[in-house]
């Protein structure tokens, strides 16, 4: 429980609005010509996530939903009429939402006017002396140190940057970012060390036994 509350608060799969959510709605947003990332529920990882203004003079933050009739292209801004439909009995890991590109107000090309990686805050993680190299996992075995009781998990994610040592453990910070791929014309999201805090010569105890 502890860990899905603290992913829950890094995805905003639905924006929640002043109203009770049972009417439909739409609202002005702005989508910049870059992406940020995004955190997903229900395994460790992030996503891709577009970042958004939902009014004129709202704060710039992260969308990792769907846009219905809206094709994001890199490099240009894009001003729309969204509607916002509730969705009648959602699952319970599943949006409350139905985001549709009603109109096209403006699409811009310009350079971001907000960095992404205002959206993707440092983290810091421990990393097993031995490599996940099990048929079920691979990369690293990781603790995540926001938990108040981390437990070991395979991340199947390379960490830029990082010269894994044979049974040595270490403390990173490493950040999450959404990178460009031309050959892919998309975005994917790759992890970056930007501090290691220290690496000590030991077996790394309680690694599952997978």
């Amino acid at each position: 429980m502890k860990k899905c509350f603290v992913l829950l608060l890094l995805l905003p799969l639905g924006f929640g609005g002043c109203d009770d959510g049972h009417e439909p709605r739409t609202e002005t947003w702005t989508v910049a010509p870059e992406k940020g990332v995004a955190g997903i529920v229900m395994s460790f990882g992030h996503v891709p996530a577009y970042i958004v203004k939902t009014a004129p003079d709202a704060e710039w933050r992260t969308f990792s939903g769907s846009i219905a009739n809206f094709t994001f292209e890199k490099g240009y801004q894009t001003e729309m009429l969204v509607r916002i439909d509730p969705i009648p009995n959602p699952p319970a890991d599943g949006p409350g939402y139905r985001y549709t590109m009603e109109k096209p107000i403006s699409r811009t090309p310009m350079q971001s006017d907000v960095d992404p990686l205002q959206f993707s805050p440092e983290f810091e993680v421990t990393i097993a002396s031995r490599r996940a190299d099990s048929p079920a996992t691979s990369g690293y075995w990781i603790k995540d140190m926001r938990y108040t009781d981390p437990q070991w998990e395979p991340f199947p994610w390379e960490i830029e940057g990082f010269d894994f040592e044979p049974g040595f453990e270490a403390r990173l910070l490493i950040r999450p970012v959404a990178e460009y791929d031309d050959a892919k014309g998309d975005y994917e999201v790759k992890y970056r060390l930007t501090k290691l805090i220290s690496s000590e010569e030991k077996v790394s105890e309680g690694i599952p036994d997978k």
